[in-house]
């Protein structure tokens, strides 16, 4: 590793956590927005080799650097737009892009994981109990941990924040990017995170206009076609898919997006008081 200026680096791409830099011929480097621990994007370049060994189409890694105290990772470039934009920009293609997104995500989840990722469900134990929650939600808090405390760890590669805006279109066919939450855990919780970032999740920053202002009625194509697609090679468990779905939703919270918060509150509520 090495320390480098990002000031001195081409932008050419960000989202939520990350930016996207220009480097040397033929690759990238993906930084994150804040300084961390390197450990995260070293779990993050095993999971992308171990998923490149079993066939899944990814980024090839190259390494690992540091810049301003900012983890980073260098990566091949891929050229192409991410499946949000093109959604965006050529309705028409939503179909498709619903298709790939549901097809790729049931060929990572066929992908025995490392057994040194992080554990999907300790990790959304431990945010879950970081959750900032005013004395009228606690019951919500308890009813999520309760939640989960009854679900089955798992052992396949999970992405973590699998949606189109993470698929990259590319001329040499569509590739996985954007893996710093990945975990060692059960499916069904990482198909439970995606479908609540279709159903609900705020479009990342830069995201053009039409993207930030796609219909309801477009989400739920989206959402019943990606379904369709991700069931016809992996079937989930739809009782711990709607559970996991109530943990996923707490879980979000902790993200602090504000635009998001009511939403997630309604479904936490619906679903605490369905179970009483």
């Amino acid at each position: 590793m090495h320390d480098i200026d990002p000031d001195r680096l081409d932008k050419i791409a960000e989202g939520r956590e990350a930016e996207i830099y220009a480097w040397a011929s033929g690759t990238v480097l993906r930084l994150l927005r804040v300084a961390g621990d390197t450990s995260r994007l070293a779990h993050e370049a095993a999971a992308m080799r171990a998923a490149a060994s079993c066939g899944v189409p990814v980024p090839a890694v190259r390494g690992l650097i540091t810049a301003s105290n900012r983890p980073g990772i260098v990566m091949e470039r891929v050229d192409g737009q991410d499946l949000l934009t093109g959604i965006g920009q050529r309705p028409w293609t939503l179909f498709r892009a619903a298709r790939l997104t549901g097809q790729l995500q049931a060929r990572l989840h066929a992908v025995v994981a490392l057994a040194s990722l992080p554990d999907l469900r300790s990790l959304c134990e431990r945010r879950i109990r970081r959750l900032d929650a005013p004395p009228e939600l606690e019951h919500l808090r308890t009813f999520a941990l309760a939640t989960l405390d009854a679900l089955p760890d798992g052992d396949r590669l999970c992405h973590g924040d699998f949606h189109p805006g993470n698929i990259i279109d590319g001329p040499g066919g569509a590739m996985i990017i954007d893996w710093p939450n990945v975990t060692r855990g059960a499916p069904d919780a990482d198909v439970a995170r995606t479908a609540l970032l279709l159903r609900l999740g705020e479009p990342p920053p830069g995201s053009p206009l039409l993207v930030r202002s796609l219909t309801g009625a477009a989400r739920r194509l989206f959402l019943s076609r990606w379904a369709a697609a991700y069931r016809a090679m992996r079937r989930p468990d739809d009782e711990a898919l709607a559970r996991w779905e109530v943990v996923r939703a707490a879980e979000r919270l902790t993200e602090g997006i504000d635009s998001e918060r009511p939403a997630l509150l309604r479904l936490l509520e619906r679903r605490y008081r369905a179970r009483r």
